[in-house]
């Protein structure tokens, strides 16, 4: 049976914030917390996609990597006891249909945050809000956060072309769905920060398997 990845961002209420960090004060600490044995070996940044990719030995190498990377950014998630239950709390919280408040990528057997990060490379990465994907920010921490992420994801027209190649060949190595809409991966959850801080209002990133 295929898998299905979804990386849900979305604004909740500071309210809501405060109640989860109350329900689940261990597993809303480690969310988005990077581990400090994080290592993702054979990250490469340089390599442009299809530039590189004359023989069977390459695509490879590059599948190799890309596994690899996977791998490391999930033992990176918060993986506590309680995280499915904190995680399906927040996901009541955020808006329940699609809106300027809500980002959602749905990848089958893919991992849309992973393609992105994937796509930016380490350093940009690093700007981005939380871990991999999964944060959980009040009102005062998205106004925080929002410039960093702003910068790792306004990207000009040339950086942007190399980085929607990244994601698509990570799509086809990795997922079911190589079409999915690379562009909406780059943009939605920065349209949600935006959203969030012109509302007053918190975030949460969340990443599920179902």
């Amino acid at each position: 049976m295929s898998v299905m990845g979804v990386w849900v961002v979305g604004i909740v209420a500071d309210d809501t914030v405060r109640e989860a960090r109350r329900r689940f004060p261990d597993e809303a600490e480690a969310h988005g917390t990077w581990p400090g044995s994080f290592v993702v070996s054979g990250w490469s940044e340089g390599v442009e996609p299809g530039a590189s990719f004359d023989g069977a030995l390459m695509r490879s190498s590059r599948a190799d990597e890309i596994v690899r990377f996977a791998d490391a950014i999930d033992r990176a998630r918060n993986d506590a006891a309680e995280v499915e239950e904190f995680q399906d709390h927040l996901l009541h919280a955020v808006p329940q249909q699609e809106s300027e408040g809500l980002f959602c990528a749905a990848v089958p057997r893919g991992d849309g945050a992973a393609a992105l990060m994937w796509g930016l490379g380490l350093d940009t990465t690093l700007q981005l809000p939380g871990c991999c994907g999964q944060f959980l920010f009040d009102a005062a921490q998205v106004r925080a956060a929002l410039p960093a992420a702003e910068q790792a994801l306004i990207l000009s027209p040339q950086h942007r072309a190399r980085v929607a190649a990244r994601i698509r060949l990570w799509l086809d190595e990795t997922a079911d769905d190589p079409n999915h809409d690379v562009n909406e991966l780059i943009d939605g959850p920065l349209r949600v920060l935006r959203h969030a801080e012109r509302a007053g209002a918190g975030a949460a990133g969340l990443t599920l398997w179902y």
